[in-house]
């Protein structure tokens, strides 16, 4: 899934379409939602008080309204204040929720109180109160942008309702185009800051993943440090002492021939090696350039399968293919071989002497299955569930060779650039079993 498909927004609303992404972010700004739900709580409760005191000195009646009004919200906005004391991070919508239930609070108070007041000095007080909360609701209280909407453009049409039908005035209506102008900045505002946090949340993941693939990339290059280092180096070392032993004639030409099927096996373990990582720097230095051709799959698999004449040999091993059909797979052919030349020497390792390594396959909707089932010592369950990762893989073969692991990372990677599948199933002592999906050609038609 590309970058764009995984982020699409809702362009009115702000909100993803992908749920779990959704939730994702709302979480991620969890902690600034709720110092900002506190901060404003706190800036009410003090203003409320400060109020009270000024409130006494500039009205000569109505103070006890006022101190109702003012104490009361006050006490409340305390009560809202330690109940966000209890949330945590898995109440990131509760949040939201009480953020919206305090400013509903806090702007039905000032309704009341305007209305309970009969003084012509107290006209532009609800207009302006609803201006600084707008303001606010827009800004700092840490609304989604869908919830800063809703309650601002709430108040806004109350406000108008309001004046018209129920408490009308002249200086009352004329701040009408003032609150107007401060709705709109308002909700310009909240767009603009609720589209500067999902910016700033999709650089956070998209930073995220690639520190990721650094640290990945970086266990990887360790490894293959640790694979030059052994695998590599230890039977070019071997050559290079059958090679000063045979200059001093300090062994015959018979020894040198037994020591020669030793060597050989491990020269062919190293050139697969070597294969399979020129390979994976080149995906990663390169990129993975995909060219896909119609491939005869069965075709393909045999042609393989005679690279390792040898090594069956050797091993007594029975190499068995039960193609269904002519089938055609649409894939890239220098892959396709990286890939099934690691899955049968990966076979020929854990196959025992005498073993038998079978090759099967089957239509699956689009894709042909081709199975590749050796009767060899079988994975342990906890070893299946990191199998194509390289610095998890570790299994010991028939003859106490262990895996790089690079060429099961290089299937997996190869099969997933060609829009393939690939598992395993595998029983203790029972085989295993390595299953690789790849997408039909159109011209293939399987009977």
């Amino acid at each position: 899934m590309t970058k764009d498909r995984l982020y699409k927004l809702n362009p009115i609303l702000l909100s993803f379409y992908d749920k779990e992404i959704e939730n994702e972010f709302n979480k991620n700004f969890f902690k600034q939602d709720l110092y900002s739900l506190r901060f404003v709580i706190a800036l009410g409760i003090v203003l409320s008080i400060i109020f009270i005191f000024v409130d006494m000195l500039r009205y000569e009646e109505n103070k006890v309204t006022s101190l109702a009004f003012r104490g009361g919200m006050a006490l409340i906005l305390m009560i809202f204040g330690a109940f966000t004391f209890l949330l945590k991070e898995k109440h990131y919508r509760l949040t939201q929720f009480l953020g919206m239930l305090v400013a509903a609070f806090v702007g039905v108070v000032f309704f009341a109180h305007y209305h309970s007041i009969e003084d012509p000095g107290f006209d532009i007080f609800l207009s302006n109160i609803l201006m600084v909360l707008i303001f606010i609701f827009s800004t700092i209280m840490g609304f989604r942008f869908r919830y800063s909407l809703l309650i601002n453009t709430f108040f806004y049409i109350a406000y108008i309702v309001y004046i018209d039908n129920f408490n009308y005035s002249i200086i009352a209506a004329r701040q009408i185009s003032q609150l107007s102008v401060i709705y709109s900045v308002g909700i310009l505002a909240a767009y603009l800051l609720e589209k500067q946090k999902i910016n700033l949340f999709i650089n956070k993941k998209e930073l995220h993943k690639e520190i990721r693939k650094v640290d990945n990339l970086n266990k990887i290059k360790n490894k293959l440090f640790s694979i030059i280092s052994h695998d590599l180096r230890g039977p070019i070392v071997s050559l290079k002492g059958i090679v000063s032993l045979f200059n001093l004639n300090a062994i015959s030409h018979d020894e040198i021939k037994v020591l020669a099927k030793d060597l050989e096996r491990d020269l062919d373990k190293t050139s697969n090696l070597m294969e399979n990582m020129l390979a994976w720097s080149k995906s990663q230095l390169d990129g993975i350039e995909i060219k896909k051709v119609e491939i005869n799959i069965w075709k393909e698999i045999k042609g393989l399968s005679k690279l390792f004449k040898t090594q069956f040999s050797t091993k007594a091993i029975t190499f068995v293919m039960e193609p269904e059909a002519d089938i055609t797979i649409y894939s890239d052919k220098e892959m396709v071989q990286i890939i099934f030349r690691n899955l049968i020497s990966n076979a020929i390792k854990f196959t025992p002497h005498g073993g038998e390594i079978r090759v099967s396959g089957e239509v699956a909707g689009n894709n042909y299955k081709i199975k590749i089932k050796d009767s060899g010592v079988g994975i342990e369950p906890k070893k299946l569930l990191h199998l194509f990762e390289i610095d998890k893989n570790n299994v010991v073969g028939t003859s106490s060779s262990s895996g790089s692991g690079i060429g099961l990372m290089l299937v997996k990677e190869f099969v997933d650039a060609n829009n393939g599948i690939v598992s395993c199933e595998s029983v203790i002592g029972g085989g295993t079993i390595f299953s690789v999906s790849l997408p039909i050609a159109d011209t293939s038609l399987p009977i």
